[in-house]
């Protein structure tokens, strides 16, 4: 259970680290070296944002979600030990979608 909720047009998000800790060719690549995933389990989704006329705009995501973000539109936080992303809805560039065939 979450107890954060974010304001307005934000979601927290939990990365999801599909990092190699060795690459194809089998040479370990240390901490130091590894770029951070841009894939992100949604938390907790904000309400939406205002349009000028006041009405509100939900934002389509729901808790568990996967989604890809921008590169350098999260912001790292940590809430009670725990590392979170907290970003604008706008960052958010894909969602994961379940295809069955």
């Amino acid at each position: 259970m979450i107890r954060y909720q974010p304001l307005a047009n934000f979601v927290l998000l939990k990365r999801i680290d599909d990092a190699l800790d060795a690459s194809p060719g089998g040479i370990v690549i240390p901490q130091i070296g590894k770029v951070a995933s841009n894939k992100g389990r949604v938390i907790a989704v904000g309400e939406g944002r205002l349009t000028e006329s006041g009405a509100l705009v939900p934002i389509p995501l729901e808790e568990g979600d996967i989604v890809a973000f921008s590169k350098y539109g999260a912001e790292d936080i940590n809430l009670d030990g725990v590392d979170y992303l907290l970003l604008r809805y706008d960052e958010i560039k894909l969602k994961e979608k379940l295809i069955v065939s």
